[in-house]
């Protein structure tokens, strides 16, 4: 039963990457954006390279992993193949872990080469092994948290990408902001450093300081502990919400095939006059 309900999850993981790796969403906000946006923070400052490296790689994991999850629900549901889904044997817990498990596995790939990449350029030195698997760790966790906020947002009933992707960037932008990537935690003010809480990224980016030059503001420990905390909160918000919204979207889905009937109607009568 259990090997059944895996090999279910694993071909959907397999069809979501192979369909979706190539849109434009994904490539735009996945790959693009967070390049264009580190060369526009680094360019013409006097940054180290170390800050450059963790800013590069925050971002890049973090939005790579909120580039496919959020958009497969709506392409699905506008080419009913949703439907399709939903009427076989899967239940709505393995149609969303194959979702997650599709942008995780994408993610970790991306963001591991772009990481590699960066440490054999500029001879990044960690302060010892354990911290080059510290480092890993808290990008896998990263993954699957930017997956599953990908997933809690198209929970949005809608086959429209960009009303998702909408919603992603209104997110996303705000807790980039305060998550110590351009301005240290160190030198942030009470009320921002306040407000660093509320972004995942934050205790990646602190992380990543610990294993780079030991500049982190929190624990190592508390980073951990506060990005598992992010992604079993998301998981659980994201099946509730969409255990809600999965109706309405099926619902919206029929509303559009209706319209689409009343068009060629239409367009039947007009030709006939």
């Amino acid at each position: 039963m259990i090997n059944d309900s895996l090999n279910r999850i694993w071909i959907l993981s397999k069809k979501n990457i192979l369909l979706y790796i190539k849109r434009g969403p994904v490539l735009i906000f996945g790959l693009l954006f967070p390049f264009f946006m580190t060369l526009s923070w680094a360019i013409g400052r006097a940054i180290p390279i170390n800050h450059v490296f963790i800013g590069i790689v925050s971002m890049t994991s973090f939005f790579t992993a909120t580039a496919i999850s959020p958009v497969v629900l709506p392409i699905e549901t506008r080419e009913k193949s949703l439907e399709r889904i939903l009427v076989s044997p899967i239940s709505l817990n393995e149609i969303l872990l194959g979702i997650v498990i599709a942008s995780t596995l994408y993610t970790l790939i991306i963001t591991s080469i772009i990481t590699i990449i960066f440490i054999l350029l500029f001879s990044i030195v960690f302060n010892s092994i354990a911290t080059i698997f510290l480092m890993f760790l808290g990008i896998g966790l990263m993954s699957i948290l930017g997956s599953l906020l990908g997933v809690l947002v198209a929970a949005y009933p809608t086959d429209m990408t960009s009303n998702v992707m909408i919603i992603m960037n209104l997110i996303k932008f705000p807790i980039l902001f305060v998550s110590g990537i351009f301005i240290p935690l160190h030198g942030l003010p009470p009320y921002l450093l306040f407000l660093s809480f509320i972004s995942p990224i934050t205790f990646l980016t602190d992380l990543l300081r610990f294993c780079v030059d030991g500049s982190n503001f929190f624990a190592y420990q508390f980073d951990i502990v506060l990005l598992t905390m992010w992604v079993v909160v998301l998981f659980i918000a994201g099946y509730m919400l969409h255990k809600i919204t999965m109706p309405k979207r099926l619902a919206e889905t029929g509303k559009t095939k209706k319209k689409m009937r009343m068009m060629k109607k239409n367009i039947e009568a007009s030709k006939v006059l």
